[in-house]
């Protein structure tokens, strides 16, 4: 009973990552894509290399630091509204893109 109770609670966390993972790149679609490319892989700006390039944490970090950073400018008003946890999950769902 024990080791079945334990699968179920396996297999219920890799969905909810499922999920999270789907959620995420429905969001990077409709929020990032258009400057990013649809696969991460497009140079933004003339500035922000393809994220396909960076690792999960300097995607985050970068993300941050423009978040954090204020400012006018479309990546800044872009990222104004992430949390840390919606970052997180967008440089997760980016490495996917690989």
């Amino acid at each position: 009973m024990k080791r079945r109770m334990l699968m179920l609670c396996g297999l219920a966390f890799i969905s909810t990552s499922a999920a999270a993972t789907e959620d995420y790149g429905r969001q990077f679609q409709r929020d990032c894509s258009s400057c990013h490319g649809r696969k991460a892989d497009k140079t933004a700006f003339n500035k922000a290399p393809p994220l396909i390039t960076l690792s999960e944490e300097q995607a985050v970090e970068g993300m941050t630091t423009i978040r954090d950073g204020g400012g006018n400018s479309a990546a800044a008003r872009a990222k104004a509204k992430l949390t840390d946890e919606q970052i997180k999950g967008l440089a997760a769902f980016i490495q996917t893109q690989k």
